[in-house]
Protein backbone atom coordinates (compact mmCIF):
# COMPACT_ATOMS: atom_id res chain seq x y z
CA UNK A 1 0.00 0.00 0.00
CA UNK A 2 1.36 3.42 -0.99
CA UNK A 3 2.22 5.55 2.02
CA UNK A 4 0.80 9.05 2.32
CA UNK A 5 3.42 11.79 2.58
CA UNK A 6 3.05 14.60 5.05
CA UNK A 7 2.58 17.08 2.20
CA UNK A 8 -0.12 15.14 0.36
CA UNK A 9 -3.73 16.35 0.51
CA UNK A 10 -5.33 15.25 3.76
CA UNK A 11 -8.94 14.14 3.96
CA UNK A 12 -10.83 16.82 5.84
CA UNK A 13 -7.93 19.30 5.83
CA UNK A 14 -9.16 22.90 5.88
CA UNK A 15 -7.76 25.61 3.62
CA UNK A 16 -6.32 27.33 6.70
CA UNK A 17 -4.44 24.15 7.63
CA UNK A 18 -3.14 23.80 4.07
CA UNK A 19 -2.05 27.45 4.08
CA UNK A 20 -0.15 26.95 7.33
CA UNK A 21 1.60 23.85 5.97
CA UNK A 22 2.68 25.79 2.89
CA UNK A 23 3.97 28.63 5.08
CA UNK A 24 5.98 26.23 7.24
CA UNK A 25 7.39 24.45 4.20
CA UNK A 26 8.37 27.64 2.39
CA UNK A 27 10.11 29.06 5.45
CA UNK A 28 12.11 25.87 5.90
CA UNK A 29 12.78 24.71 2.33
CA UNK A 30 12.21 27.82 0.16
CA UNK A 31 10.32 25.81 -2.48
CA UNK A 32 6.89 24.39 -3.33
CA UNK A 33 7.95 21.11 -4.91
CA UNK A 34 6.10 19.12 -2.23
CA UNK A 35 2.71 20.63 -3.14
CA UNK A 36 0.61 19.72 -6.16
CA UNK A 37 -1.19 22.07 -8.55
CA UNK A 38 -4.55 21.29 -6.94
CA UNK A 39 -3.31 22.52 -3.57
CA UNK A 40 -1.90 25.73 -5.01
CA UNK A 41 -5.09 26.40 -6.97
CA UNK A 42 -7.03 25.88 -3.73
CA UNK A 43 -4.95 28.66 -2.13
CA UNK A 44 -5.57 30.93 -5.12
CA UNK A 45 -9.32 30.33 -4.90
CA UNK A 46 -9.36 31.15 -1.19
CA UNK A 47 -7.19 34.24 -1.68
CA UNK A 48 -9.51 35.56 -4.37
CA UNK A 49 -12.57 35.05 -2.18
CA UNK A 50 -10.77 36.77 0.73
CA UNK A 51 -9.79 39.80 -1.38
CA UNK A 52 -13.03 40.15 -3.35
CA UNK A 53 -15.11 41.92 -0.64
CA UNK A 54 -12.34 44.45 0.06
CA UNK A 55 -12.68 48.00 -1.32
CA UNK A 56 -10.10 49.56 -3.64
CA UNK A 57 -8.90 51.70 -0.70
CA UNK A 58 -8.15 50.03 2.63
CA UNK A 59 -8.32 51.72 6.02
CA UNK A 60 -5.48 50.55 8.29
CA UNK A 61 -4.52 51.66 11.77
CA UNK A 62 -0.94 51.94 12.99
CA UNK A 63 1.43 50.47 14.11
CA UNK A 64 2.23 48.90 10.76
CA UNK A 65 5.32 47.81 8.83
CA UNK A 66 5.33 48.66 5.11
CA UNK A 67 7.05 46.73 2.32
CA UNK A 68 7.89 48.12 -1.10
CA UNK A 69 8.75 46.04 -4.18
CA UNK A 70 9.85 42.44 -3.49
CA UNK A 71 10.07 41.09 -7.07
CA UNK A 72 10.45 37.40 -6.36
CA UNK A 73 13.29 37.73 -3.84
CA UNK A 74 12.10 35.13 -1.33
CA UNK A 75 15.28 35.05 0.74
CA UNK A 76 15.13 38.82 1.28
CA UNK A 77 11.46 38.63 2.31
CA UNK A 78 12.23 35.98 4.91
CA UNK A 79 15.23 37.93 6.19
CA UNK A 80 12.96 40.89 6.86
CA UNK A 81 10.55 38.64 8.75
CA UNK A 82 13.46 37.26 10.77
CA UNK A 83 14.52 40.80 11.63
CA UNK A 84 11.18 42.35 12.64
CA UNK A 85 8.82 39.44 13.33
CA UNK A 86 6.27 37.31 11.55
CA UNK A 87 2.50 37.64 11.22
CA UNK A 88 0.41 37.85 13.33
CA UNK A 89 2.81 39.49 15.81
CA UNK A 90 3.40 42.36 13.38
CA UNK A 91 0.89 44.06 11.09
CA UNK A 92 2.18 44.34 7.51
CA UNK A 93 1.18 46.40 4.49
CA UNK A 94 2.68 45.33 1.14
CA UNK A 95 2.67 47.90 -1.66
CA UNK A 96 2.77 45.47 -4.58
CA UNK A 97 5.21 44.11 -7.17
CA UNK A 98 5.55 40.68 -5.63
CA UNK A 99 6.34 39.02 -8.97
CA UNK A 100 8.66 39.39 -12.00
CA UNK A 101 12.40 40.02 -12.18
CA UNK A 102 13.37 37.64 -9.35
CA UNK A 103 13.57 33.85 -9.54
CA UNK A 104 10.93 32.97 -6.93
CA UNK A 105 7.85 35.00 -7.73
CA UNK A 106 5.60 31.96 -7.29
CA UNK A 107 6.99 31.28 -3.83
CA UNK A 108 6.87 34.94 -2.73
CA UNK A 109 3.29 35.49 -3.89
CA UNK A 110 2.02 32.21 -2.47
CA UNK A 111 3.69 32.83 0.91
CA UNK A 112 1.96 36.21 1.12
CA UNK A 113 -1.35 34.75 -0.04
CA UNK A 114 -1.15 32.07 2.65
CA UNK A 115 -0.45 34.71 5.29
CA UNK A 116 -3.43 36.69 3.99
CA UNK A 117 -5.62 33.60 4.36
CA UNK A 118 -4.36 32.87 7.88
CA UNK A 119 -4.34 36.47 9.15
CA UNK A 120 -6.62 38.56 6.92
CA UNK A 121 -6.78 41.50 9.35
CA UNK A 122 -3.00 41.66 9.90
CA UNK A 123 -1.57 41.16 6.40
CA UNK A 124 -2.68 43.70 3.77
CA UNK A 125 -1.77 43.35 0.09
CA UNK A 126 -1.97 46.13 -2.50
CA UNK A 127 -1.61 45.86 -6.26
CA UNK A 128 1.50 47.00 -8.08
CA UNK A 129 1.91 47.52 -11.80
CA UNK A 130 3.52 44.07 -12.12
CA UNK A 131 0.32 42.47 -10.85
CA UNK A 132 -1.16 43.43 -14.22
CA UNK A 133 -1.27 40.85 -16.99
CA UNK A 134 0.58 42.87 -19.62
CA UNK A 135 3.54 43.31 -17.25
CA UNK A 136 3.91 39.85 -15.69
CA UNK A 137 3.46 38.34 -19.16
CA UNK A 138 6.73 39.99 -20.25
CA UNK A 139 8.98 40.37 -17.21
CA UNK A 140 9.41 36.87 -15.86
CA UNK A 141 6.34 35.60 -14.03
CA UNK A 142 4.74 33.98 -17.08
CA UNK A 143 7.97 32.18 -17.96
CA UNK A 144 8.47 31.07 -14.35
CA UNK A 145 4.93 29.71 -14.03
CA UNK A 146 5.10 28.00 -17.43
CA UNK A 147 8.27 26.25 -16.32
CA UNK A 148 7.18 25.34 -12.79
CA UNK A 149 3.41 24.78 -13.06
CA UNK A 150 2.00 25.61 -16.50
CA UNK A 151 0.29 28.58 -18.11
CA UNK A 152 -3.12 27.60 -16.75
CA UNK A 153 -1.94 28.60 -13.29
CA UNK A 154 -0.55 31.90 -14.60
CA UNK A 155 -3.97 32.72 -16.03
CA UNK A 156 -5.60 31.77 -12.72
CA UNK A 157 -3.25 34.16 -10.92
CA UNK A 158 -4.59 37.11 -12.92
CA UNK A 159 -8.04 36.67 -11.35
CA UNK A 160 -6.44 36.97 -7.91
CA UNK A 161 -4.40 40.03 -8.89
CA UNK A 162 -7.58 41.71 -10.17
CA UNK A 163 -9.00 41.65 -6.63
CA UNK A 164 -6.06 43.36 -4.94
CA UNK A 165 -6.83 46.82 -3.48
CA UNK A 166 -5.00 49.81 -4.98
CA UNK A 167 -4.23 52.02 -1.97
CA UNK A 168 -4.46 52.23 1.80
CA UNK A 169 -4.93 55.04 4.29
CA UNK A 170 -2.99 54.59 7.54
CA UNK A 171 -4.79 56.43 10.31
CA UNK A 172 -6.13 59.67 8.86
CA UNK A 173 -2.99 61.40 7.59
CA UNK A 174 -0.89 58.86 5.62
CA UNK A 175 -1.80 57.52 2.18
CA UNK A 176 0.01 54.52 0.67
CA UNK A 177 0.03 53.12 -2.85
CA UNK A 178 2.44 51.46 -5.27
CA UNK A 179 2.84 54.28 -7.80
CA UNK A 180 1.75 57.79 -6.97
CA UNK A 181 -0.91 60.47 -6.89
CA UNK A 182 -3.36 61.40 -9.64
CA UNK A 183 -4.97 64.48 -11.12
CA UNK A 184 -8.09 62.30 -11.43
CA UNK A 185 -8.59 62.49 -7.66
CA UNK A 186 -10.66 65.42 -6.46
CA UNK A 187 -11.63 64.24 -2.95
CA UNK A 188 -11.82 61.20 -0.69
CA UNK A 189 -15.03 60.40 -2.53
CA UNK A 190 -12.89 59.59 -5.57
CA UNK A 191 -11.23 56.82 -3.60
CA UNK A 192 -14.47 55.56 -2.09
CA UNK A 193 -16.00 55.28 -5.57
CA UNK A 194 -12.92 53.66 -7.07
CA UNK A 195 -13.41 50.20 -8.56
CA UNK A 196 -10.70 47.57 -8.76
CA UNK A 197 -9.75 47.14 -12.44
CA UNK A 198 -10.34 43.63 -13.75
CA UNK A 199 -9.21 43.89 -17.39
CA UNK A 200 -5.94 45.04 -19.03
CA UNK A 201 -7.82 48.05 -20.46
CA UNK A 202 -9.19 49.28 -17.13
CA UNK A 203 -5.73 48.88 -15.56
CA UNK A 204 -4.58 51.67 -17.89
CA UNK A 205 -7.34 54.17 -17.20
CA UNK A 206 -8.17 56.92 -14.72
CA UNK A 207 -7.14 57.05 -11.08
CA UNK A 208 -6.18 53.38 -10.96
CA UNK A 209 -3.37 53.63 -13.52
CA UNK A 210 -1.73 56.50 -11.59
CA UNK A 211 -1.97 54.66 -8.27
CA UNK A 212 0.04 51.83 -9.85
CA UNK A 213 2.37 53.80 -12.15
CA UNK A 214 2.84 57.52 -11.34
CA UNK A 215 6.26 58.87 -10.27
CA UNK A 216 7.40 62.03 -8.46
CA UNK A 217 9.90 64.14 -10.37
CA UNK A 218 12.29 66.95 -9.50
CA UNK A 219 12.55 68.08 -13.10
CA UNK A 220 10.93 71.30 -14.27
CA UNK A 221 7.44 70.04 -13.52
CA UNK A 222 5.34 71.67 -10.83
CA UNK A 223 2.06 70.04 -11.77
CA UNK A 224 1.38 66.83 -13.72
CA UNK A 225 3.02 65.79 -16.99
CA UNK A 226 3.12 62.71 -19.20
CA UNK A 227 5.46 60.05 -17.87
CA UNK A 228 7.63 59.78 -20.96
CA UNK A 229 10.13 57.41 -19.38
CA UNK A 230 7.50 54.75 -18.68
CA UNK A 231 5.20 55.71 -21.58
CA UNK A 232 2.20 55.41 -19.25
CA UNK A 233 0.57 57.48 -16.49
CA UNK A 234 2.11 60.74 -15.22
CA UNK A 235 4.92 62.35 -13.30
CA UNK A 236 4.14 64.98 -10.68
CA UNK A 237 6.08 67.80 -9.09
CA UNK A 238 6.11 69.32 -5.63
CA UNK A 239 3.26 71.78 -6.23
CA UNK A 240 0.97 69.02 -7.52
CA UNK A 241 1.84 66.91 -4.48
CA UNK A 242 1.34 69.79 -2.03
CA UNK A 243 -2.05 70.66 -3.52
CA UNK A 244 -3.13 67.01 -3.47
CA UNK A 245 -2.12 66.55 0.18
CA UNK A 246 -3.75 69.81 1.27
CA UNK A 247 -6.97 68.85 -0.51
CA UNK A 248 -7.11 65.52 1.35
CA UNK A 249 -5.59 66.68 4.65
CA UNK A 250 -2.57 64.36 4.40
CA UNK A 251 0.81 64.53 6.11
CA UNK A 252 2.75 61.87 4.18
CA UNK A 253 2.56 59.80 0.99
CA UNK A 254 4.24 56.36 1.07
CA UNK A 255 4.88 54.65 -2.25
CA UNK A 256 7.18 52.09 -3.92
CA UNK A 257 7.77 51.52 -7.67
CA UNK A 258 11.31 52.94 -7.99
CA UNK A 259 14.70 51.55 -7.03
CA UNK A 260 16.41 53.49 -4.24
CA UNK A 261 20.09 53.05 -3.51
CA UNK A 262 19.43 53.42 0.23
CA UNK A 263 16.23 51.35 0.17
CA UNK A 264 14.15 54.46 0.88
CA UNK A 265 14.14 58.03 -0.37
CA UNK A 266 12.32 61.17 0.79
CA UNK A 267 11.39 64.01 -1.58
CA UNK A 268 9.77 67.44 -1.40
CA UNK A 269 10.59 68.36 2.19
CA UNK A 270 9.67 64.85 3.38
CA UNK A 271 6.14 64.93 2.06
CA UNK A 272 6.63 61.69 0.13
CA UNK A 273 8.81 58.63 0.67
CA UNK A 274 9.68 55.80 -1.73
CA UNK A 275 10.24 52.38 -0.12
CA UNK A 276 12.00 49.68 -2.15
CA UNK A 277 12.44 46.31 -0.45
CA UNK A 278 14.46 44.28 -3.00
CA UNK A 279 18.20 44.60 -2.23
CA UNK A 280 20.73 43.88 -4.96
CA UNK A 281 17.87 44.26 -7.45
CA UNK A 282 18.06 41.91 -10.46
CA UNK A 283 21.51 40.80 -9.33
CA UNK A 284 23.24 43.79 -10.93
CA UNK A 285 22.15 46.82 -8.90
CA UNK A 286 24.09 47.78 -5.78
CA UNK A 287 21.04 49.08 -3.93
CA UNK A 288 19.96 48.36 -0.39
CA UNK A 289 16.43 47.23 0.41
CA UNK A 290 14.29 48.68 3.18
CA UNK A 291 10.97 48.36 4.99
CA UNK A 292 9.27 51.20 6.84
CA UNK A 293 7.81 51.12 10.36
CA UNK A 294 5.07 53.42 11.62
CA UNK A 295 4.78 53.21 15.39
CA UNK A 296 1.65 53.76 17.53
CA UNK A 297 2.81 57.36 18.05
CA UNK A 298 3.62 57.93 14.33
CA UNK A 299 7.36 57.48 14.76
CA UNK A 300 8.94 56.59 11.42
CA UNK A 301 11.89 54.20 11.16
CA UNK A 302 13.38 51.82 8.62
CA UNK A 303 15.00 48.41 8.62
CA UNK A 304 17.57 48.33 5.83
CA UNK A 305 18.97 45.16 4.26
CA UNK A 306 22.36 45.68 2.74
CA UNK A 307 23.89 43.27 0.21
CA UNK A 308 27.49 42.31 0.76
CA UNK A 309 29.76 41.08 -2.01
CA UNK A 310 33.01 39.17 -1.59
CA UNK A 311 35.63 41.39 -3.20
CA UNK A 312 37.58 40.00 -6.14
CA UNK A 313 39.91 41.60 -8.66
CA UNK A 314 37.01 41.72 -11.13
CA UNK A 315 34.44 43.44 -8.88
CA UNK A 316 36.69 45.62 -6.71
CA UNK A 317 35.30 48.87 -8.17
CA UNK A 318 31.69 47.75 -7.59
CA UNK A 319 32.45 46.78 -3.98
CA UNK A 320 34.05 50.17 -3.32
CA UNK A 321 31.03 51.90 -4.83
CA UNK A 322 28.70 49.88 -2.60
CA UNK A 323 30.70 50.70 0.53
CA UNK A 324 30.65 54.42 -0.31
CA UNK A 325 26.90 54.27 -0.84
CA UNK A 326 26.35 52.78 2.61
CA UNK A 327 28.47 55.08 4.77
CA UNK A 328 25.69 57.58 5.42
CA UNK A 329 23.20 54.82 6.27
CA UNK A 330 24.95 53.59 9.41
CA UNK A 331 22.59 54.67 12.20
CA UNK A 332 21.37 53.52 15.54
CA UNK A 333 18.10 51.62 15.60
CA UNK A 334 15.18 52.49 17.91
CA UNK A 335 15.32 48.79 18.85
CA UNK A 336 18.99 47.76 19.38
CA UNK A 337 18.08 44.07 19.25
CA UNK A 338 16.21 44.18 15.94
CA UNK A 339 18.15 42.33 13.29
CA UNK A 340 21.24 41.82 15.44
CA UNK A 341 21.17 38.06 14.93
CA UNK A 342 21.33 38.53 11.17
CA UNK A 343 25.01 39.44 11.11
CA UNK A 344 28.02 37.40 12.22
CA UNK A 345 29.69 40.45 13.73
CA UNK A 346 28.50 43.84 15.04
CA UNK A 347 28.23 46.58 12.43
CA UNK A 348 29.84 49.90 13.37
CA UNK A 349 27.22 52.59 13.78
CA UNK A 350 27.24 56.34 13.85
CA UNK A 351 24.36 58.76 14.29
CA UNK A 352 22.78 60.32 11.25
CA UNK A 353 21.47 63.85 11.62
CA UNK A 354 18.08 63.97 9.90
CA UNK A 355 15.60 66.78 10.55
CA UNK A 356 12.18 65.91 11.89
CA UNK A 357 9.51 64.81 9.42
CA UNK A 358 7.08 67.67 9.09
CA UNK A 359 3.38 66.96 9.10
CA UNK A 360 1.28 69.72 7.51
CA UNK A 361 -2.36 68.97 8.08
CA UNK A 362 -5.84 70.25 7.38
CA UNK A 363 -8.13 71.30 10.27
CA UNK A 364 -7.40 69.47 13.50
CA UNK A 365 -4.32 68.91 15.68
CA UNK A 366 -1.10 68.14 13.76
CA UNK A 367 0.54 64.73 13.89
CA UNK A 368 3.91 64.89 15.57
CA UNK A 369 6.35 62.60 13.77
CA UNK A 370 9.72 62.39 15.55
CA UNK A 371 13.06 62.41 13.70
CA UNK A 372 13.64 59.60 11.28
CA UNK A 373 15.86 56.76 12.47
CA UNK A 374 17.18 54.06 10.18
CA UNK A 375 18.75 50.69 10.95
CA UNK A 376 21.39 48.88 8.92
CA UNK A 377 21.22 45.10 8.65
CA UNK A 378 24.02 43.57 6.61
CA UNK A 379 22.95 40.89 4.17
CA UNK A 380 25.20 38.42 2.39
CA UNK A 381 24.60 38.00 -1.32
Amino acid sequence: MKSIRKTDIFDGESVDQLAQRIIDHLLQWRCLDAFCDKQILTILDKTESTLKPLPAMLQIEHPVTIFGDIHGQLDSLIRYFDAVGYPPKVQFLFLGDYVDRGAKSLEVSLLLFCYKIRYPHVVHLLRGNHECMKMNRLYGFHEELARKRGTRMWKRYQNVFNELPLCARVGQKILCMHGGISQNCTSWESFRNLKKPNTPKTCDEGLQVDLMWADPTQDKCNAFAINQQRAISVVFGEKALTDFMKKLGLSLIVRAHEVSQDGFNFLFNRKIVTVFSAPYYCGNDTNCGAIMHISPSYEISFTVLRPRMIQTSENADVVRQMENNYKDLMAKSPDPNRGRHLTPAPIPVQPVSIPPLLAPVAPGPPIQIPPLISEMVEMKK
